[in-house]
């Protein structure tokens, strides 16, 4: 994928802000194999213990409590420009050729491959005999449902919401912007966007709670994902992205990393989320204190999870468009093949996360050599193979 533009602006930070977040996406989801904490494709088993308990908890739940945010509103950035530039038509075509087609080829083969060549005794994998038989019944099953469009559930989203964007536009082209609204990232604008996520994303939590997926999509982080494309398309008329200042970029990333932590350590401990012994039942329990309902604890973890995804998003972007706004070298490599490593970083993960069933050895150990050996691998198998099969490379 090129360079991403506004206008005739290259913003490089960007692209290796999406890279970095890939790059994320892929330690997550190998936490989750080795955690068996989330909905993944293959969990390894291992006897539970404390210290991995807590590193798996706090690492996959702030990973996720920004990174996804921070794409969707990236995305919401760069929509406006792509509308104007290509009118209606071309846009909307442009995006499902962009986002539909590869979540249709990951539903339709991805998925497929890895239940039928991966995991072939997972619950993923019907009892048929032959591959007909079981893509069938794959088509007809809620698996599917679950876990067939697999990270492509980002694509499939942002695709909805562009076309939303676009049609609103066509009934309601916007106004000359003034410039007035524009600021510099200040406290009580992000405090309000902040305040503005927690209230939807508890409201949203009554309803469906953690850990509720339809067509491969968590609805209990979708108050995020919506409000954050919806700031991104703000920001692009306000150009709030580019008027941050380094000082207030660093002062969010900072107030994230080292409040977001100790404050969800305090919040899944308060819950009972660090029980040990693990006894299923208990855990069951304390997980759903802070899943949704109306509670302190749902109140408390949504306040949490729209505090870090915001001062994060604003403090990465800050660093990345400050010290890292290269786009020569290995940077553009590793980013025209991001898109590639998101799509097809499961199977690559998977087969690597099997390979290793051998090596008896800690979970947390376990998770870190495998990230060593997947991101770099995953890169590499995208640069030089996938984007050269002619039939990927039309839509990655």
């Amino acid at each position: 994928m090129a360079a991403m533009k506004s206008d005739t602006v290259r913003y490089y930070y960007v692209d290796n802000l999406r890279t970095a977040v890939i790059m994320l996406v892929i330690l997550l989801h190998l936490a989750v194999t080795y955690s068996g904490l989330g909905r993944w494709y293959y969990n390894e088993e291992h006897a539970p213990e404390l210290f991995g308990l807590v590193f798996f908890s706090l690492f996959q739940t702030f990973v996720q409590g920004f990174s996804m945010g921070m794409l969707f509103l990236v995305a919401g950035y760069f929509t406006p420009g792509a509308l104007q530039r290509k009118g209606f038509g071309r846009f909307v075509k442009d995006r499902w050729r962009r986002l539909g087609l590869p979540s249709l080829f990951y539903l339709l083969v991805v998925t497929p491959f890895i239940c039928w060549t991966e995991l072939p005794s997972s619950q993923w994998r019907s009892s048929a005999s032959n591959f007909p038989d079981f893509y069938s019944e794959y088509i007809m099953s809620a698996g599917m449902k679950l876990l067939g469009v697999g990270p492509m559930w980002f694509a499939v989203a942002l695709l909805i919401f562009s076309i939303i964007y676009a049609l609103l536009r066509t009934v309601r082209p916007p106004t000359e912007s003034t410039g007035a609204a524009r600021g510099n990232g200040s406290f009580g604008i992000l405090a309000a966007l902040i305040f503005i996520v927690t209230v939807g994303a508890f409201l949203l939590r009554l309803a469906f709670p953690l850990g509720t997926i339809f067509w491969g999509m968590q609805l209990c982080y979708f108050s995020q994902y919506t409000i954050l494309f919806i700031a991104g398309i703000l920001a692009y008329r306000t150009r709030f992205q580019e008027r941050i200042t380094s000082a207030v970029g660093r002062r969010w990333l900072i107030a994230g990393i080292f409040l977001g932590f100790p404050i969800l350590f305090v919040i899944k401990w308060m819950a009972g989320v660090y029980h040990f012994p693990v006894e299923a039942a208990h855990m069951k329990s304390a997980y759903a204190n802070v899943a949704g309902g109306a509670s302190w604890f749902s109140f408390s973890f949504a306040l949490w999870e729209s505090f870090v995804a915001v001062s994060m998003t604003v403090g990465l972007m800050a660093l990345f468009r400050d010290k890292l706004n290269n786009g020569g070298g290995l940077a553009r490599k590793l980013s025209d093949s991001s898109f590639a490593v998101y799509m097809f970083h499961p199977p690559i993960i998977i087969a690597v996360s099997l390979a290793m069933q051998v090596l008896v050895a800690a979970p947390v150990l376990k998770w870190a050599i495998a990230s060593l050996i997947c991101v770099p691998l995953c890169f590499l198998l995208a640069y030089h193979v996938l984007l050269r099969v002619p039939v990927l490379n039309r839509i990655l």
